[in-house]
């Protein structure tokens, strides 16, 4: 091929990359109204993969818990799915049965059994706050400034049981969470609420409380789920990072205490930085999802 053929065809392949559409909006400047009020289905749609809402929560109240769960660590009854892989050993509050593959269930857990930890252990996530700190009601009221006047819920399942409304998650120095996209509707825990919502993607909500000294921040690609030559690892269980960070546009977001972020995590390849320092990086969030209707927006984790 000649020289000016193949200039022209990298030329057209940077030319065709995907970038990450974001948006970054102050709490405090869009306390009289932003034109975000229906971000949730604007990420369905495509117009936006990141939503950033700088002081979405009041920080000192977040910030509090976060030293709080950091200094206190050790006394806590912190689930870690991803012990065997230590890059990725995330903490976890709320449950031991997260609504996500791990490295001990690859394919995720059965739904009774994710029920039976939603009962057992929400208090330990929402015993992290000051006493009068609603966090539930509090991630709900944030939430529902994105939703189009639609109701925010937790989601239930069809014998009425509720799904876990967030957890806590920290990632402890040296600690990250690699490549990969959230689009989990095929997985057993979901037969029934995957027949409720629009499965066309599903969306991260995360609060920060505690930033790290350094690293720690969500590096969102151009790639999506439903390409098919995404690059893999020869194992074919991982995506390969270097092939990824080469063919694809990303962008970086680093969150401090009371921010929040909603990543179209169904649609979008993610990564989360290694961390480094003393200081942990913790946050709550969870997922959230349109009903079918496209008439509530049902929050878990």
């Amino acid at each position: 091929m000649p020289p000016s053929t193949v200039q022209q065809a990298a030329d057209s392949r940077t030319a065709s990359r995907r970038p990450v559409r974001a948006v970054e909006i102050d709490a405090a400047a869009a306390s009289d109204g932003h034109d975000l009020d229906d971000a949730i289905a604007e990420i369905y749609a495509g117009r936006y993969d990141v939503v950033v809402e700088r002081g979405a929560f009041d920080a000192a109240t977040l910030e509090a818990a976060g030293e709080r769960l950091d200094v206190d660590a050790s006394a806590l009854p912190w689930a870690r799915p991803n012990v065997r892989a230590p890059l990725d050993d995330v903490r976890l509050l709320g449950t031991d049965a997260p609504a996500t593959p791990t490295f001990q269930a690859p394919r995720g857990v059965a739904l009774d059994d994710y029920l039976a930890s939603s009962a057992a252990h929400a208090a330990d996530a929402a015993g992290v706050f000051a006493p009068g700190f609603d966090a539930e009601g509090a991630i709900c009221d944030v939430l529902s400034r994105f939703a189009g006047g639609r109701p925010v819920q937790v989601a239930r399942a069809d014998d009425g049981r509720r799904f876990v409304p967030f957890t806590i998650r920290r990632l402890v120095e040296g600690t990250q969470l690699s490549v990969h996209h959230d689009l989990h509707y095929g997985l057993e825990l979901y037969r029934e609420l995957a027949r409720r919502v629009d499965t066309r993607t599903l969306v991260s909500f995360v609060a920060t409380l505690r930033a790290p000294l350094a690293g720690g921040e969500l590096v969102v690609y151009g790639a999506t789920s439903d390409e098919r030559d995404l690059p893999c690892l020869p194992n074919g269980f991982a995506y390969d990072l270097a092939a990824i960070e080469q063919r694809y546009e990303r962008a970086a977001f680093r969150t401090g205490a009371g921010d929040l972020f909603l990543l179209a995590a169904g649609r979008c390849l993610h990564r989360v930085e290694r961390v480094v320092g003393p200081r942990s990086r913790i946050t709550m969030g969870g997922f959230l999802a349109l009903d079918a209707g496209h008439e509530r927006v049902l929050v878990w984790s």
